[in-house]
Order: structure tokens, then sequence, then C-alpha cells
């Protein structure tokens, strides 16, 4: 299995980030095929995606209380879309979460 971390800047405020990963993966066509949590990482948020019509799953995980967000490619699940659209996403969580703190500061939210 390979683990991809998500760079987090500190000052990052983690309470929109499950509606910030769902929609820059439905942007990138994905859907969710579960979502839970892992016993391994209390509280933390959980997902399968794939891609219609392909094979492979992208698991994504946040932990918010570790203040972590990561990506699992298991060996058994891999696909030929997998490793450029997790080059993209991982780009545009960090591109994306950055940009909301930002906005907190800015509105004093933070």
């Amino acid at each position: 299995m390979t683990e991809i971390e998500l760079t987090i800047p500190l000052q990052t405020n983690l309470s929109q980030a499950e509606q910030i990963i769902e929609q820059c993966c439905k942007v990138e066509g994905l859907s969710v095929n579960l979502k839970g949590s892992l016993a391994k990482y209390p509280g933390c948020v959980h997902w399968h995606f794939k891609r219609d019509g392909q094979r492979g799953t992208l698991e994504i995980t946040l932990w918010a209380s570790a203040r972590r967000i990561w990506f699992s490619i298991h060996t058994g699940r891999t696909g030929a879309w997998i490793e450029e659209t997790v080059t993209r996403l991982k780009e545009d969580l960090e591109r994306d979460l950055a940009v909301e703190t930002i906005a907190e500061t800015t509105n004093g939210r933070s």
C-alpha cells in the first residue's frame, strides 16, 4: 500500500475539509463508493472513491484531530487513472485548504 500525505498549513481550520475533499473529487469525476470511519483513527472520515467504468479505488482519510489528510492506494485496487488523479487532487486540495484559511483569516473567523 502507498500513502501520500497532504501538506496542511499550521493555521488551517479543517472544519470545511470534508466538504472541500468531496467537492474536489466530484470535479475530478470521482464518485463516493463508501464513506465511513476507521477504528485505527478515531473520529476520522474515510472515503473510497471510484471513477465510473474504470478499475481502481482511491482511498482518502481525513483525521482532523490529528491534522492529517492522506491518500491510500492498495496494491490490489489500482487503476490507470489513480496516479494522475492523485497528483491533481493533492495540488487542488492543498490549494483549496489554503484558500479557505485565507478567507477565514480575512473574514475574522480564525
